[in-house]
């Protein structure tokens, strides 16, 4: 079952947006928990950073200080579960910055895979109006419990939506404590669960770290290896080939996967980079990312379930499409030209390269007669007399 399947039991035919209205709240959801701290008294605080536990399904956000850009806290909530957006000024914050719709709909989609049930906000005193609705709209469809922490007197906004919502109030430390405590997660944890929380580490990217080739159908030779290593002036590690990747990962694989997620908030990019890994196939080629129970496999049929490191985010590039296009036909990843280089540039960004194609040192292919290459203008006359004293001195 999708989200918005589970969220209102209907099929939707647009994209999801964050909009919501007290009208519109289911009442199966759990419990909304607002904890009064007038006091601004740190203890409160405290409590609510320490109840940060994303293995247990319980995140908490601290909103971004004077931050009103509709998409702040969807960036806020994606932090906290250690996803990190592109650096800013980089044409791909740029568009993070100005699609608020993306954003929530991005961490709709990894609080489904990554099974949060529990989000604590803090200073919510301070956040605008239109964030509340997101917020709100976030709980409408996930059916997440909801933990608001006020540090001074409550907003008019939350004030107006409190007084037609059922709601629980705090007032006292103890009890705050034991509202912070529960846990709500959308599926039991399981014991083969890849321990995506413990990826905070690799980010921001380390000098010097040792990089990745992107896996083909051949494992590479350990020449090959030292080549790599020797081009990209750094250590290269090696990974199994595409289609051969076991169920639990290996050291190289887990700290790939840890890089993977943390180094990556999009998460269609993320399942993108994912099944290149697992299948060794070009972009234009991937599957449609599917849930974990389907078992995909490659064409050479090795590969018969979703390693437990790939499938949170395959399952959240499936979550993704599923709010923004629900209406697609289930066939190939479809990527347009700015994911195709967002993609690219999150595997750059991963220390994750491609195979120098054969023959690439062997210099200057010949193109078909009358031909030109991308990127390249035909040659002019002068070009072509040295092309010719070339080809003559190649045959003395």
């Amino acid at each position: 079952m999708t989200l918005r399947e589970t969220a209102g039991g209907e099929q939707a035919t647009g994209p999801w947006r964050p909009t919501w209205s007290p009208d519109r709240t289911r009442p199966s959801l759990p419990p909304l928990t607002v904890v009064h701290d007038p006091g601004d008294d740190y203890a409160f605080m405290a409590a609510a950073l320490a109840a940060h536990t994303p293995a247990s399904g319980r995140i908490t956000v601290h909103p971004t200080p004077v931050a009103s850009a509709p998409a702040a806290l969807a960036h806020d909530l994606l932090r906290s579960m250690g996803k990190h957006l592109p650096h800013d000024g980089s044409p791909e914050a740029v568009g993070w910055a100005a699609q608020a719709e993306i954003a929530w709909r991005a961490a709709a989609a990894w609080m489904s895979a990554l099974r949060i049930g529990h989000v604590v906000v803090t200073r919510t005193h301070r956040i605008s109006s239109r964030h509340f609705e997101h917020l709100f709209a976030l709980r409408e469809l996930t059916g997440m419990r909801l933990t608001l922490l006020c540090h001074g007197p409550v907003p008019s906004a939350l004030a107006t939506v409190l007084s037609a919502l059922a709601h629980e109030a705090v007032h006292t430390l103890a009890a705050a404590r034991r509202a912070l405590a529960a846990t709500e997660p959308a599926d039991p944890p399981t014991a083969a669960r890849f321990a995506w929380w413990e990826a905070a580490a690799q980010f921001p990217p380390h000098p010097g770290e040792p990089c990745f080739l992107l896996p083909t159908r051949r494992t590479p030779s350990r020449a090959g290896l030292q080549a790599a290593s020797r081009r990209l002036e750094a250590g290269v590690l090696p990974l199994p080939a595409a289609g051969r990747f076991g169920l639990e990962p290996d050291e190289h694989t887990t700290l790939l996967a840890h890089r993977l997620h943390a180094r990556i908030a999009h998460p269609v990019h993320a399942a993108a980079l994912a099944l290149r890994i697992l299948t060794g196939r070009p972009q234009a080629q991937l599957p449609h990312p599917t849930t974990p129970g389907t078992n995909p496999r490659t064409e050479t049929g090795r590969w018969t379930g979703t390693p437990t490191w790939a499938a949170g985010l395959i399952e959240a590039g499936g979550c993704f499409g599923n709010l923004d296009r629900p209406a697609r036909a289930e066939g190939p990843l479809r990527l347009s030209p700015w994911d195709q280089t967002a993609v690219t540039e999150a595997a750059r960004t991963c220390a994750l390269h491609e195979l120098p194609a054969p023959g690439s040192r062997r210099g200057r292919t010949r193109g078909r007669p009358g031909s030109t290459r991308p990127g390249r203008s035909p040659r002019q006359p002068a070009d072509r007399d040295q092309g010719a004293d070339d080809d003559q001195a190649a045959r003395r």
